[in-house]
């Protein structure tokens, strides 16, 4: 009798492991998402005379690099990476802002450019003494106030 139990056991824990282990029996009976249909988007683009656009992207590199200028000017007692990320974000707009020139207004640019390309290894350098950093600061602060350049274009 004890043996029949036992026997009895087996195959119920059996039957038991083989139904709930098998994954195909619950991957069969699980019900399956519905798929949703989405809209493309619609892109409209306009064309937009060239002369607009050299403004707006003269005027945009104007504003970035007089951001990144101050940014540069507060951040002479800090980190030298960030000291070094705004100096270099800084030139990048100004290369930037000499392709919107004409010829005449670029070679005014190139002169200030050339101005403030004095200071590159001063400003990277890692340890940097009060006094540089006063005077890079007064030189910073002098380029920044040429607010002529805003009048090149």
């Amino acid at each position: 009798m004890i043996r029949l139990f036992r026997h009895r056991y087996v195959v119920v824990v059996m039957l038991c492991l083989f139904v709930a282990g098998c994954a195909s029996m619950q991957r069969k009976f699980a019900r399956k998402k519905q798929k949703e249909e989405k809209m493309m988007p619609i892109v409209t683009t306009y064309e937009y005379p060239v002369e607009e656009r050299v403004d707006e992207l003269y005027k945009k590199r104007f504003l970035f690099w007089k951001s990144w200028q101050g940014e540069l000017i507060n951040r002479m007692e800090g980190t030298y990476k960030k000291r070094e990320e705004c100096y270099n974000e800084s030139m990048q707009n100004l290369m930037e802002m000499q392709k919107y020139l004409n010829d005449e207004k670029c070679k005014e640019l190139e002169g200030f450019v050339a101005e403030i390309k004095l200071l590159d290894s001063d400003v990277k350098k890692i340890d940097l003494t009060k006094s540089e950093q006063y005077r890079i600061t007064r030189i910073l602060e002098k380029t920044r106030r040429l607010e002529e350049i805003d009048s090149v274009y």
